[in-house]
Order: structure tokens, then sequence, then C-alpha cells
């Protein structure tokens, strides 16, 4: 019985190891995809995709391991959460916009640190933040990329008809949204190719492949494509379990050649 119970609590332990270092990964999923409507001109669009940072730091390792350089760093919400140190947020900021320009959405837990203090640090860092509206991707093409920022679901921010008003001479459309619900009010004819989200967490902690959530993918959808990231931070506990943290390097480019 000793032998059995001292097996059980170093499983335990092993276990709980396990499930904080894969909270603690700084992985970089690869991720190319081609559309028939992209602007062929263009050539390679590159954007580095994070979101649900949470109570984590953006460490010289991650971004030394992107595989090129971004045009476009897209935050997908939930940033910071109550009780994280401002100077933590700022210094995650700062190191994103040094490497690119940042845009983000805000997430659920975003507010919990003070809507006015982040939006002003933000704007100190020259991130910024898209409340409902469009952010033009220069594009050597000619035409008009634009990235389309929804404000978050949960308190009824989101305005989807004003960003599509707004981007409606736009070629290109890719929609930003911390929470992947916002693909239900999404049709062809909106005209959106691509939508980043996180906000799931891939279900952070998944035994025999099973979760609250889905584990993070690009789903395929009648308008296009639905990327849900598992996220690079988490909430409550910091234990991943069949869902490790992961961060996005999306390369966009035309499917006519």
């Amino acid at each position: 019985m000793t032998i059995f119970l001292i097996g059980a609590v170093l499983g335990a332990l092993c276990l709980a190891a396990y499930m904080l270092s894969s909270a603690f990964r700084s992985r970089i999923t690869i991720q190319n995809l081609s559309y028939s409507d992209f602007p062929p001109d263009h050539g390679k669009l590159k954007i580095f995709f994070i979101s649900d940072i949470h109570r984590r730091k953006i460490s010289d390792n991650l971004l030394a391991n992107l595989p090129a350089a971004p045009d476009i760093i897209c935050i997908g919400g939930d940033l910071t959460e109550k009780g994280v140190p401002i100077e933590r947020t700022r210094e995650n900021v700062k190191r994103l916009c040094e490497t690119a320009r940042t845009v983000m959405v805000l997430g659920n837990n975003d507010p919990e640190a003070g809507l006015s203090s982040l939006e002003h640090l933000l704007e100190e860092e020259g991130a910024a933040l898209l409340k409902n509206k469009t952010f033009p991707i220069p594009s050597r093409s000619g035409k008009q990329i634009s990235l389309l920022g929804v404000d978050e679901m949960k308190f009824g921010w989101d305005r989807l008809d004003l960003v599509l008003r707004e981007s409606q001479e736009s070629d290109f459309r890719i929609l930003l949204c911390h929470n992947p619900e916002i693909a239900k009010k999404l049709t062809p004819e909106t005209g959106i190719r691509l939508v980043l989200s996180g906000h799931t967490h891939g279900g952070q902690i998944r035994m025999l492949g099973f979760g609250l959530y889905e584990k993070g993918k690009i789903h395929k959808k009648p308008f296009g494509d639905l990327l849900i990231s598992n996220g690079f931070g988490t909430t409550q506990l910091p234990l991943r379990l069949g869902a490790p943290a992961e961060a996005h390097f999306l390369t966009i480019t035309s499917s006519k050649k």
C-alpha cells in the first residue's frame, strides 16, 4: 500500500509538472492560407496572431523564433486581467510594437484591469485598439486589404454592422474578434474570408480528449476560415492538458497563379 501511495503521489506530481510546462510553452503554430480573392500582386501577407495572454510574459525567445518579420501583429483580446501588474502588460505591448505594427481587440477579461488605464497604455506604446473599427493593411497591389476589429461580445459591445459598413470598399477582409461566436453572424455575403479568435483556451484542460471547449484549430465555414486559438496564457489555474499554449504565424497568399 505504501509503495502504491508513493507511486500515485509521484505520478500526480509528474502530471502537474507536465501540465505546468504545457501552460508555459512558447510554441508558434505556422499556418499557410490561400484565397482566390486575395490580391495576387500583394505577394505574402504575414500575420503574427496571439490571443489570451492573461498573466504571461512575452519573451524575447518567442519573438526570436518567428519564421519571418510579420507585416502586422494581432492581439485577440484578454491581453491582461485582474491582478496583472500594469508594467508587465506594458512590457508585453512594448515588445510586440517593437516587432511590428500592432493592433488588438478587447476580450472579456481586459476590463478587469481598468479600461481607461489600458487604453492609455496602448496609446502610449503605439498599439491600435480596434473597437468596432477597420484598420487598413498597407498593400503592395493597390487593392484594399482591411482588418476588421469587432469589440467584446460578452458585454454586447460588438457592432459587426459598423465594421462591415466601414470596410465595404475593401477587396479583402480579415476579422479579429476575441469570441469565436462572431462566426455565427457571418455569411459568404459579408465578404469575410478569415476570422481570428481565441477565448476558449482550447478547453485548457482536456481529459481523454474531452474538454469544455474544442481544441483550437482552423474551421472551414461557408464564409471562409475560422481560426480559434488555444491561446498563449491561462486563466485561474496556470495548467494545461491536451491544449498546449500557442501563438500563430499566418502567411496569406492568393490561390491564383
